[in-house]
């Protein structure tokens, strides 16, 4: 791994970050966006993650478009206590009986192998965090993948426009000034109940053509394309960083 810096000052940011999980065994290496610093790592090759009995492949890109992005304050705080701190572009709301919720409304689109925005910075105030939901926007989620042992074929895993998503922590995320809450997509999950490669060996995936829908395989993989879609729509996980 090497470490670059760029010259470039982004200014004291907290904030909310979307990227696959990088600290899953074959999990992408993050370029990070921190206070006026940006950690640069050797790309060596896309990600990996693979099914239950061994079939592997790589990440060749994944992005995703979110929008009405609500993330609901913890310890007993309300939207007095954020108020001042709320950046440009974020709201906080407090329905009678409902906790507070600092909002986002976007959309966003987000590259998830660097947790990067385009052309946006997805601030939010300093404050302890426990749930956050989400919308998916124009497009949705999209991953490509290529067969590791074999490149001349992959699959796409997508998430249509709409889907709701959520994820909450066991216990409350305290997120200090200049850090970043993080959603990760656990990528080592999509596959990991599926024995995709008996099912390919077995005839049960049809093999012809350079992209395979899992919604064509039978036997035991049978609705493998809507348990995959529920593992990306379900696998996800808070997290807080100093950066």
């Amino acid at each position: 791994m090497t470490l670059g810096l760029s010259g470039c000052n982004t200014g004291t940011h907290t904030r909310l970050i979307f990227s696959l999980n990088s600290n899953s065994p074959g999990g992408a290496s993050l370029a990070v966006p921190a206070s006026g610093v940006r950690a640069m790592t050797d790309p060596g090759g896309p990600p990996e993650f693979g099914s239950g009995d061994g079939m592997r492949f790589q990440l060749v890109d994944a992005s995703v478009r979110v929008s009405d992005i609500r993330l609901e304050l913890a310890g007993g705080l309300g939207c007095d206590d954020v108020r001042e701190q709320l950046p440009e572009g974020t709201g906080c709301v407090q329905p009678e009986g409902s906790p507070a919720t600092v909002t986002l409304a976007g959309p966003f689109a987000i590259n998830l192998p660097s947790g990067e925005a385009f052309q946006a910075v997805l601030e939010i105030p300093p404050s302890t965090y426990r749930r956050l939901d989400f919308v998916l926007g124009q497009n949705g989620f999209t991953a490509q993948t290529l067969h590791a042992g074999d490149s001349t074929w992959g699959m796409d895993l997508a998430l249509p426009e709409g889907t709701a998503m959520a994820s909450e922590a066991a216990s409350d995320l305290t997120l200090e000034e200049g850090g970043s809450l993080r959603v990760l997509f656990n990528q080592d999950a999509w596959l990991k109940e599926l024995p995709l490669l008996a099912c390919y060996q077995n005839g049960d995936w049809p093999r012809p053509g350079p992209k395979r829908s899992l919604d064509e395989v039978g036997g035991e993989c049978q609705g493998a394309g809507d348990r995959v879609r529920d593992a990306i729509r379900t696998q996800l996980k808070l997290q807080t960083r100093s950066f």
